[in-house]
């Protein structure tokens, strides 16, 4: 093996290990958060709805964190669903003096995020296989 190939190997090593770390630092800070939620909730006594919502932030980034352990890939919904819940406790969470054309821009957005959720989503069900892309056979063959 060529020392290029040996030094290309050893860095991949080195990111592939550095990944797995900030993944498991992720998980940890979220497993964080959704505590310090809970224990605002036995706070005040009460469970609020931006309370669930901020939970639904929380495990949909540790479901994306264990997706890319199981697949070593994520599916781009996966960063998508969380926009759309952080768009939905953004609509939730402002207050009744919010001037009108910022609901519905922020309607607007949640809207196209769903769209495009629903467009990927459907071409990956329904769209053709990945076309396999080999290399032209040499001319001096």
């Amino acid at each position: 093996m060529s020392a290029e190939k040996q030094i290309d190997t050893w860095l991949s090593l080195v990111f592939r290990y550095i990944e797995k770390v900030v993944l498991i630092g992720v998980g940890g800070l979220t497993l964080i958060g959704i505590g310090q939620v809970i224990w605002g909730i036995t706070n005040h006594g009460e469970v609020r709805l931006q309370d669930l919502l901020l939970m639904f932030i929380f495990i949909e980034i540790l479901a994306m964190t264990n997706v890319y352990f199981v697949r070593r890939e994520v599916p781009f919904t996966f960063p998508m669903f969380i926009a759309v819940t952080a768009l939905s406790r953004l609509i939730v969470l402002q207050g009744k003096n919010i001037a009108p054309e910022n609901l519905i821009y922020e309607g607007g957005a949640l809207l196209l995020v769903s769209i495009a959720i629903l467009i990927i989503r459907a071409s990956e069900r329904f769209g053709d296989d990945p076309v396999e892309v080999t290399a032209p056979p040499d001319d001096d063959e």
